[in-house]
């Protein structure tokens, strides 16, 4: 995401233009910050220990428990984002409750019947447990479960806001795998994430159709999901739509079947590993063009009628800045990429996995061009290599952001490192939900990297960045992973530097470039 209010993307744009200085005073931290310079103590990070169970089944599935209808709170909002940390809970720092343990999702088979904003929906997760279990839990917010079954055996389940708990039909071993069907249906609702994300998160009906902006809660307003970064997982949805509307879905398209009674379906496989927070579908009247490059990358866009206009040619630079990244990141990671673009003024753009999400405002803005860059970087940084806890975020922005300015001075837009670099602002660690998306993610977040840069010199730096996607990508890491890389790759005094940047309450002067 690259920034998730219109008006600070109108701040880039002034601040490129007029070369301005702005107060970076942001709210002071819920929790503190340390500024550290050894190597013993560089990163002050939560660590994410492996889940124990702590509540007895009975408590759980008591005599009004014992039914398969849908007992219990379907939840809404921010339920169950406080959870107590056992297996309803991955125990992220950040949101204590989000994610599950105990198990680990290999697969997600999504089929959804959509028309006039409600769903009905059957996925089936094929897991691996990770210890001994008797039951597990899902998130899901919202929606009616209609049945639940686990190899094929009906299994009792409960609601406890986004929680939803599944009792096993038999106990699974450490190590054993088993596919759970969950059929729901309903009218999602998006959830509001709470002060400092201000729009709502999920599944979004409009006039024109549908679409889906999760990050970073928001999976669970659609398909039953263990929501959290760390636990990625392969893709393949289906999507049946009237017949005239088109359903745009992630990776590639492979099978599109003209029903008997009118609908359309089209499935849709992500063939790399993707955080459930990345998922994205759209329904509407969408405009779908498709190429396949000389590497065999399917390059396509998704563009609402309505949308044609703004969009225009924006679009036409995506392979040439695909192939610029490649050079400086390393191969693209997936199989697929496009742009989706939703006729209405969104204030934010998300690299949705292979499908970046773009609205009318930015796409016809004249920052267009960078923020494209932003989400097709994410894909290498965010998306290829997640952010183990949320509270790595910067891990994603800050990557991006570089990127993004990288792309800008390519095309002859200026140094906006220079103009990022007048502003102060706070650390990029210990951050509260409301302050996830603040400035300082973003810019300090790329400062940290230009620095880094300047330090060690563009060989040892595109060498760090290649690493970096390489060791992790497909999986999750954290600042502490990219720390140890840095000294790994430049030496102590280098990761001491990222340090400073990540850590210290006053932000560290820009060295100078050369």
């Amino acid at each position: 995401m690259p920034y998730v209010r219109i008006a600070l993307l109108v701040v880039s744009l002034l601040a490129a233009a007029c070369g301005s200085s702005a107060d970076g005073g942001d709210a002071e931290r819920a929790t503190g910050t340390t500024a550290t310079t050894s190597r013993a103590q560089r990163t002050t990070e939560t660590s994410i220990e492996p889940s124990t169970s702590t509540t007895n089944s009975t408590e759980l599935f008591g005599a009004a428990g014992l039914v398969g209808s849908d007992p219990g709170d379907p939840g809404g909002d921010t339920s169950g984002l406080t959870a107590p940390y056992d297996l309803g809970s991955i125990g992220d720092p950040t949101f204590p409750g989000l994610g599950n343990g105990g198990y680990d999702v290999g697969t997600y088979d999504i089929a959804l019947r959509i028309s006039d904003g409600t769903i009905s929906g059957e996925t089936t997760l094929s897991l691996t447990a990770l210890e001994d279990l008797e039951r597990l839990h899902l998130d899901l917010v919202g929606l009616n479960v209609d049945e639940i079954r686990v190899d094929d055996e009906p299994a009792l389940f409960n609601r406890d806001g986004r929680e939803l708990i599944v009792r096993l039909p038999d106990p699974l071993a450490a190590g054993s795998s088993a596919d759970v069907l969950v059929a729901y249906n309903g009218t999602p609702e998006p959830i509001d994430a709470g002060e400092g994300i201000p729009f709502n998160l999920g599944f979004q009906t409009q006039p024109w159709g549908t679409f889906v902006a999760s990050e970073p809660v928001g999976a669970a307003t659609w398909f039953p999901a263990n929501d959290h970064p760390q636990d990625k997982a392969l893709f393949t949805v289906s999507i049946t739509v009237p017949a005239g509307i088109e359903a745009v879905g992630p990776g590639r398209l492979v099978e599109s079947v003209e029903n008997l009674d009118g609908t359309v379906t089209r499935v849709w496989s992500a063939a790399d590993p993707m955080a459930t927070y990345l998922a994205s579908i759209a329904t509407g009247e969408f405009v779908v063009s498709s190429e396949v490059l000389d590497d065999g990358l399917v390059l396509r866009h998704a563009v609402h009628r309505e949308a044609v206009p703004a969009t225009g040619s924006v679009l036409e630079s995506t392979e040439e800045m695909m192939r610029a990244f490649e050079e400086r990141f390393g191969p693209y990671p997936f199989d697929s990429y496009g742009v989706l673009v939703v006729p209405e003024a969104l204030g934010f753009a998300l690299e949705n996995q292979t499908l970046s999400l773009f609205g009318t405002d930015v796409i016809a803005s004249p920052i267009a061009q960078p923020i494209l860059a932003h989400e097709l970087a994410h894909h290498w940084f965010g998306n290829h290599v997640s952010p183990a806890a949320w509270d790595d975020i910067w891990l994603n922005e800050g990557f991006a952001t570089w990127a993004e300015w990288w792309w800008t001075a390519r095309i002859g837009g200026g140094d906006m490192a220079a103009v990022a670099a007048t502003i102060p602002m706070d650390p990029l660690k210990n951050l509260p939900v409301t302050q996830l998306f603040d400035i300082n993610v973003y810019w300090r977040g790329g400062l940290t990297l230009e620095a880094l840069r300047r330090t060690v010199g563009d060989e040892t730096f595109g060498t760090i960045l290649r690493e970096w996607t390489e060791r992790h990508g497909g999986a999750v890491a954290s600042t502490r992973d990219f720390l140890d890389l840095v000294e790994e790759i430049a030496g102590g005094d280098a990761a001491d530097l990222v340090s400073q940047w990540v850590f210290s309450p006053t932000m560290p002067a820009l060295p100078p470039d050369g």
